[in-house]
């Protein structure tokens, strides 16, 4: 490094070069310390904004070489719930215990006394760099998998939906709006999952990995609304990715509305979208589910689904117990 400090900018605008920079130093960081840094919002933000869409709700955070401008570390704070922003900081493998993580985390505690910070993975040298400012891991996020292929992958031949309600996959162009009015009743106490947007779910939607085959929708064809649509009680959108290592799939997200709740519904849907991921070929499905949630966390415990890993969130003020 010169002699020159590294300083932090803040950005609302990613440039297209500079988004380019950020997303390889995040790829560099997820090969050295074998997870992913940066949540998948964050890097489809940074992608919109590398279109020069402008989201200020979202403050990125840069620390580039004063010689060289090369990238040295990024964060980024998520301000769409003022009172409760949330961020992510990742640091280049190359340029660690050099005191630029601890800049930018006191950066970023200066500005938003209030934010969550969260550790994916739950790494040694973050928890060291969090605890050395006091912060106290506020949540648990846990990774759960399960096998769909070998000797413990079993799932039902047939599963039956309750109530005479009925599957059918996403419609594109038809189902956005049904469908993000149930996502926000369904998890209108999720920090995140709650408040996706048309423009959120337009992003995934123009991901190679998009399959509306893979998302799946429960209906029920005896509540309708004027123009004689069924109302959707519930949904499961799967994800599967490919890679040169093969096939993963994912329980992306399983919903079901409130008015639809306590008839068996969740476990319904989840096993349709298992056998979904099955029938592509996917032989372990993952899952992520909050590590308070004791009800959730049992359901997936009965289907077969165990802990793999955790992201941990971090904060100020008293940890969880």
């Amino acid at each position: 490094m010169s002699g020159q400090v590294p300083t932090v900018e803040e950005l609302h605008n990613l440039p297209p070069h500079l988004s380019g920079d950020v997303l390889a130093l995040a790829v560099r960081a997820g090969r050295h310390d074998g997870v992913k840094p940066l949540s998948e919002q964050t890097v489809l933000q940074a992608r919109r904004l590398a279109e020069n869409e402008s989201r200020p709700q979202s403050t990125h955070l840069v620390v580039r070489e004063p010689a060289s401008d090369a990238v040295l570390a990024y964060g980024h704070v998520d301000e769409s719930a003022p009172s409760d922003p949330s961020a992510e900081l990742v640091v280049d493998p190359a340029h660690r215990r050099r005191g630029i993580g601890g800049m930018l985390l006191d950066h970023v505690l200066q500005r938003w006394p209030g934010v969550r910070l969260w550790s994916h993975g739950d790494l040694q040298d973050a928890r060291r760099l969090y605890t050395s400012r006091e912060l106290s891991v506020v949540r648990e996020l846990w990774q759960m998998s399960r096998p769909l292929a070998g000797e413990w992958s079993e799932l039902p031949d047939r599963v039956v939906l309750p109530d005479g309600l009925a599957v059918r996959p996403f419609r594109v162009g038809h189902d956005e709006e049904p469908w993000l009015a149930l996502n926000a009743r369904a998890f209108s106490d999720h920090a995140e999952q709650g408040r996706m947007t048309a423009s959120d779910l337009r992003d995934r939607q123009e991901e190679p990995w998009f399959d509306p085959q893979g998302f799946l929708v429960v209906e029920d064809p005896n509540q309708v609304d004027g123009d004689g649509i069924p109302r959707l009680a519930a949904f499961h959108w799967t994800k599967v990715e490919t890679s040169p290592h093969g096939s993963t799939g994912e329980v992306y997200v399983v919903g079901v509305d409130p008015d639809y709740q306590g008839r068996g519904l969740g476990t319904a849907v989840t096993l349709l979208g298992l056998r979904h991921l099955r029938a592509r070929g996917v032989e372990t499905a993952t899952l992520y589910v909050d590590g308070d949630n004791a009800a959730a966390i049992a359901t997936y415990h009965r289907l077969g689904f165990e802990r793999l890993a955790i992201d941990v969130m971090y904060a100020a003020g008293a940890a969880i117990s």
